[in-house]
């Protein structure tokens, strides 16, 4: 019986064949006798060439028409088959092994990242070059923040950079040329801004160009049933985040820093899908061109991106969203994931808006009133402030993770929850003083008189945030009492609830006072009518849910009301958090503001003594930081108010003197200076050249 060979064995199997289509082979092949070690070794030995193929000689008689390239069915390189069986039992192959490749399989993805980090490292050395030699420099201005005057045309070494990969990885394709289109006509109009400032009308003009090309070629936002709304909403997002990247440009690296973070996601996002490979080269693309930037425009930065890597930065990542195919089934996942991929340049705009109308100034012009600068006024230093909205645009990513993952019960929570926390922490950034007050500009008078009397007169924010805290809690509660997961029969039925639970909350809300407290100043008072406030509502939504849905009441085991308290309890941490969340930050923001303030010594530790700590606290500009408590009461001693150790009493001084290096004394007891103690104290206070205070709080008659 003859040897036979097989296929499936053979030395020529290549690394990536796959199972089915050898084992075709092997059908085809398991007749045929086995060659001879000469006639193997020369043409069944692979041979790895520079592009990434299998070459073998292949017979002059051997015409390479008689190659049958089998069916791309499955990922990845494939293998073309052997000709059918002639009658000599043994069929040479092709002259050069060529893989055959799907229609949308582009080579290589990583090397266009390493291209484009490549071209970028080695561009913009010599942009920032050329820009002092064409004097397109940024000088220090007050509406700025660049300390220095520091080059402009960052953005040309980008783009140059993310073009080059783009061309050498074949990302330039039918369905990424619109995209690349809009991106050079946005790169064009800032680069014409850097040398010949535009008009704020002639850029939205440019901005409304690149959008059009964008949308005639079919690239939308399929949130509405209607063309024309999708449309719509496909412009207004376009537009809308390249000018709030453009915005965010305001401070060393965190424009790029943002984008690089942003087209990672969305990377990550087209690598998973892996429908759309030639938008994973441009995404890749696109991030080695911003990290070779980064690197010479991180703090400090030594070149800027000016308008033309902003604004084509901006469009470019917007347009990406849009033209990503979201495996997200629900609707709402189309909108929340660019959404929240977003979330700081949105809300930076937003905040910048709403404070420069409340000031009565066009939200169009430049200023250092951003959410960087307020940051910086927090107490951070410019790389401090800049890695923390780092992390933010980084915890937004991870949320459209989630949403895009399907896990619809726990993003339901997560996201309104971070919107929540990053709503608060604007609302409070928003109250710090950045820039000088001055008189509203004429025709932004009105605006600016509307904006604060919603804000503070009839308190539309606070109602707006109380949407989501109420609709958090009320999904919290069902959600923890079906062990953490809703079937769709229970969540059809939380959404046709909500409404109720929406308007007996406020309706309680309002009756006890909720929106009448300030949030600065929140007290035990506060939380007790917080408490009465959630009882209301608790009362109203369980009654109102037991008359109208009396098939679902079967008890407390199977019923409402357990959920309803589960409600209750998460209603009142979140209002108790929200009301508290000023005076965490106010503590927080004293604490970073005592690193440049006098430290001193508090002696007594009583109500007066706690009454001076706290107003030191709360107004930063006395430029006092006390550092220690001084009581002559044993029981005190160790003791801590508000953050302030009691160490003891006079005798301790000294040890303070060399520990701490006062600068000064507040008394709050009168009778100190009557005891030996209390002399030899101030005595050594004038020998250490200390100054020494005294707080008195008293009511001075005023003569009329």
């Amino acid at each position: 019986m003859p040897r036979r060979w097989n296929a499936f064995t053979a030395r020529s199997r290549p690394p990536t064949c796959t199972a089915a289509l050898w084992g075709t082979c092997t059908s085809s092949y398991s007749s045929i006798p086995r060659p001879s070690r000469l006639w193997r070794r020369r043409f069944l030995t692979p041979a790895r060439t520079t592009a990434g193929g299998w070459k073998r000689p292949l017979p002059a008689s051997m015409p390479s028409s008689r190659i049958r390239p089998a069916p791309c069915s499955t990922p990845g390189r494939l293998w073309p088959m052997l000709p059918k069986r002639s009658r000599s039992g043994c069929k040479p192959w092709s002259r050069r092994f060529r893989p055959c490749r799907r229609e949308e399989e582009l080579p290589m993805p990583w090397l266009s990242f390493g291209i484009a980090l490549a071209c970028s490292l080695l561009l913009v050395p010599v942009v920032r070059w050329l820009s002092f030699r064409t004097n397109r420099i940024a000088y220090p201005r007050k509406d700025r923040w660049n300390p220095r005057p520091t080059p402009t045309l960052g953005g040309v070494g980008m783009f140059v950079a993310f073009i080059a990969a783009v061309l050498w990885s074949g990302a330039a394709r039918p369905d990424t040329l619109p995209v690349l289109f809009g991106a050079a006509i946005m790169f064009f109009v800032g680069l014409y801004d850097d040398y010949r400032e535009l008009s704020p009308p002639a850029k939205l003009i440019g901005q409304i160009l690149a959008a059009a090309v964008v949308v005639f070629f079919g690239y939308q936002i399929a949130f509405f049933k209607f063309d024309l709304l999708n449309i719509l909403l496909t412009f207004v997002w376009l537009v809308g985040i390249t000018n709030a990247l453009n915005l965010l440009d305001n401070m060393d690296g965190l424009a790029g820093g943002i984008a690089l973070i942003v087209v990672a996601f969305l990377g990550a996002f087209f690598f998973k899908a892996g429908n759309q490979p030639a938008f994973l080269l441009v995404s890749l693309s696109l991030a080695g061109a911003i990290l070779g930037f980064l690197v010479f425009n991180f703090p400090p930065a030594s070149i800027f991106m000016g308008d033309s890597g902003s604004l084509f930065l901006g469009f470019t990542l917007a347009s990406l969203a849009v033209a990503r195919k979201t495996s997200a089934s629900n609707v709402l996942a189309v909108v929340a994931i660019p959404a929240l991929l977003f979330l700081l340049p949105i809300l930076d705009t937003t905040l910048v808006t709403i404070t420069r109308l409340m000031r009565g100034q066009s939200p169009a012009q430049g200023g250092r009133d951003h959410t960087s600068h307020r940051l910086i006024a927090f107490g951070l230093t410019e790389r401090q402030a800049v890695l923390s909205l780092y992390a933010i645009a980084v915890l937004s990513g991870l949320a459209s993770t989630i949403v895009e993952s399907r896990a619809y019960d726990f993003s339901l929570v997560f996201v309104p929850v971070l919107i929540i926390a990053l709503s608060l922490l604007a609302a409070y950034l928003g109250r710090l003083q950045v820039v000088p007050d001055r008189p509203p500009d004429g025709q932004y008078g009105a605006l600016a008189r509307v904006a604060v009397q919603l804000a503070y007169r009839q308190r539309i924010f606070e109602i707006l945030l109380d949407f989501l805290l109420i609709s958090v809690a009320y999904y919290l509660a069902w959600w923890t009492r079906y062990n953490w997961a809703l079937s769709d029969a229970q969540l059809t039925f939380y959404l046709r609830t909500l409404p109720l639970a929406l308007a007996g909350t406020y309706i309680s809300f309002f009756a006890f006072g909720v929106y009448r407290g300030v949030w600065e100043f929140i007290g035990v008072q506060d939380a007790m009518g917080f408490v009465r406030a959630v009882l209301g509502a608790v009362v109203l939504v369980g009654l109102a849910l037991a008359l109208l849905y009396p098939e679902f009441h079967g008890g407390t085991a199977q019923g409402i009301w357990v959920p309803i308290f589960l409600f209750g309890v998460f209603l009142f941490i979140g209002l108790a958090a929200s009301r508290a969340s000023f005076r965490i930050l106010d503590q927080l923001y004293t604490r970073q503001a005592q690193r440049v303030r006098m430290p001193v010594v508090v002696y007594g530790a009583g109500r007066a003594g706690e009454m001076a700590v706290r107003w030191m606290q709360l107004n930063p500009d006395l430029g006092y930081h006390p550092v220690a408590f001084l009581d002559d009461d044993p029981r005190k001693w160790g003791r801590v108010i508000h953050g302030i150790k009691v160490v003891g009493d006079g005798s301790r001084f000294e040890e303070i003197l060399r520990s701490e290096t006062p600068v000064g004394l507040v008394l709050t007891l009168d009778e100190i200076s009557a005891t030996p103690q209390g002399s030899a104290l101030l005595a050594l206070c004038r020998r250490e050249g200390l100054w020494v205070r005294r707080l008195r709080l008293d009511f001075e008659e005023v003569d009329l």
